[in-house]
C-alpha cells in the first residue's frame, strides 16, 4: 500500500508539473549593430582592393600614394578598433553566460526542493482523502471549539499548499526566462565569434595591403623622396596659410587679451586621448625616415568633441590639403591654435569661442586622431610647455 501511495503521489505531482510549464519566448533577430559592422567591413575590403588595383598606375604620383598610405592606415586602425570591441564583447558575453548558468542552477535546486515538498503533500492528501477530512470536521463527538480549531488548522494547511504552488509556478517561470536568456546569449556569442573571424581576416588583408604599398615605395628611391617632399610641402602650405591670415585679416583680433602667454602651462587639451606623435624631429612610423612634426597628433575616436584650448576668435574654418578640415583660432598678440583632421565644425569664421567650448568634432574620413598646433606668428611652438600636465 505504501509503495502504491508513493507511486500515485509521483503521478499526481507529474501532472501538476505539466500544467505549470510556460512556453519559451522566441529569441530576437540579430542585433542591428552587428549588421552595420559587417557592412563597414565590406566597404573597407572594397577600398583596399581598389588601392592595390590602382597602385601601379599611381606610381609616379607621390601625393596620391601618400593619401593611399594614410587611408590604409586609417582603415587598418578602424578594423583594429572593431576587433578590439568584438574581443571585449566576447569577454562580457562569457561572463554573462557564466552568471546565467549559475542562476539557472540555483533556480533548478530551489525548484527541486519545492517539487519535493509538493510531492510529499500530495501523498499525504491521497492517504487521508477528502472523506477523512470531512468526517473530522463533522464528527458528532467533537465539541464546536474542537471543530473550529481543526478547521483553522486545515485552513492554514490549504494556505500553505497554495503558497507552495505559487512559489513553484514562479520558479518555473523564472526557469524558462533564464533558459531563454541563455539561448539568446549563446546565439549572440556565436554571431560575435563569426564577426570577429571576419574582422581578423580583413585586418590581415589590410596589413598585407599596407605592407605591399610600403614595399613598392621603399624600393623606389625617387618615389620615396617624392613622398617625403610631399610631407614637407604639406607643412609649407600650412605655414603659408598662417602668414597670409596674419597679413590679410580685415578684422584684426580686438578682444582685450594678451595672447596665450599668461596661460602658459595651463592651456586645455583639445581632446582627452593619448599623445601619438609629439613635437619635433622623429621617424615616420611607416617610411622609417626622419620627419619634422610641428604639433601633436592626439588619439580621438570618431565623433569626439574638440574643445578650444583657450578663449579666442575663429579666423579659418575650411579644408586644407593634407590637413582635412582645419580650424585656426586667434588668441591675440599673434598667438594661434590649430585643430586639423576634424569631421565637422560647430563654429565658423568670425565666431568668438570660450575656453573648453566645443568647436568641432573629430573623425575626418574616419581618422581617429586630431592634429593640434600652437603658433606664435608663423612659428610653431612645442605644445608640451603650454598644455596642462596630465
Amino acid at each position: 500500500m505504501k509503495k502504491m501511495s508513493g507511486m500515485i503521489g509521483r503521478m499526481l505531482c507529474g501532472l501538476l508539473l505539466v500544467c505549470l510549464i510556460v512556453p519559451v519566448t522566441p529569441v530576437a533577430a540579430a542585433d542591428e549593430e552587428l549588421d552595420a559592422s559587417r557592412q563597414r567591413l565590406d566597404q573597407i575590403q572594397r577600398q583596399i582592393k581598389e588601392t592595390l588595383k590602382g597602385l601601379r598606375g599611381k606610381k609616379s604620383q607621390s601625393g596620391v600614394l601618400s593619401e593611399d598610405l594614410e587611408r590604409l592606415k586609417v582603415e587598418t586602425r578602424r578594423i583594429e578598433r572593431l576587433a578590439k570591441n568584438s574581443k571585449k564583447q566576447l569577454s562580457d558575453l562569457s561572463d554573462r553566460l557564466k552568471k546565467q548558468r549559475q542562476t539557472l542552477k540555483n533556480i533548478e535546486n530551489q525548484r527541486a526542493q519545492t517539487e519535493d515538498k509538493i510531492r510529499k503533500r500530495l501523498v499525504v492528501l491521497y492517504k487521508s482523502g477528502e472523506v477523512g477530512l470531512i468526517k473530522a470536521l463533522l464528527s458528532e463527538t467533537e465539541s464546536p471549539r474542537d471543530i473550529a480549531e481543526k478547521y483553522a488548522f486545515l485552513s492554514r494547511m490549504v494556505r500553505h499548499d497554495r503558497e507552495l504552488l505559487v512559489v513553484y509556478r514562479q520558479q518555473s517561470k523564472d526557469h524558462q526566462v533564464v533558459v531563454s536568456e541563455l539561448d539568446a546569449l549563446r546565439k549572440k556569442q556565436s554571431t560575435v565569434v563569426s564577426r570577429r573571424r571576419k574582422e581578423e581576416k580583413t585586418l590581415q588583408r589590410a596589413r598585407k595591403s599596407k605592407k605591399v604599398l610600403l614595399a613598392e615605395v621603399k624600393k623606389d628611391t625617387d618615389l620615396l623622396n617624392g613622398m617625403l617632399r610631399e610631407l614637407r610641402a604639406k607643412a609649407a602650405r600650412l605655414n603659408e596659410l598662417v602668414k597670409t591670415l596674419e597679413t590679410e585679416q580685415t578684422q584684426p583680433y580686438t578682444e582685450n587679451l594678451q595672447g596665450l602667454l599668461s596661460q602658459k602651462g595651463r592651456l586645455l587639451w583639445p581632446v582627452p586621448g593619448r599623445l601619438e606623435v609629439g613635437f619635433g624631429t622623429g621617424r615616420h612610423g611607416d617610411l622609417g625616415t626622419l620627419i619634422e612634426s610641428h604639433g601633436f597628433d592626439i588619439q580621438a575616436a570618431v565623433g569626439t568633441p574638440v574643445k578650444a584650448a583657450a578663449q579666442g576668435k575663429v579666423i579659418f574654418a575650411k579644408s586644407l590639403r593634407g590637413y582635412g578640415k582645419l580650424m585656426i583660432v586667434d588668441h591675440g598678440s599673434k598667438y594661434y591654435t590649430l585643430y586639423a583632421h576634424v569631421a565637422r565644425f560647430t563654429k565658423q569664421i568670425g565666431d568668438s569661442v570660450a575656453a573648453a567650448e566645443v568647436i568641432a568634432y573629430s573623425g575626418y574620413e574616419g581618422r581617429d586622431a586630431v592634429y593640434f598646433e600652437i603658433r606664435k606668428g608663423g612659428k610653431p611652438i612645442d605644445p608640451s610647455n603650454w598644455l596642462m600636465p596630465r
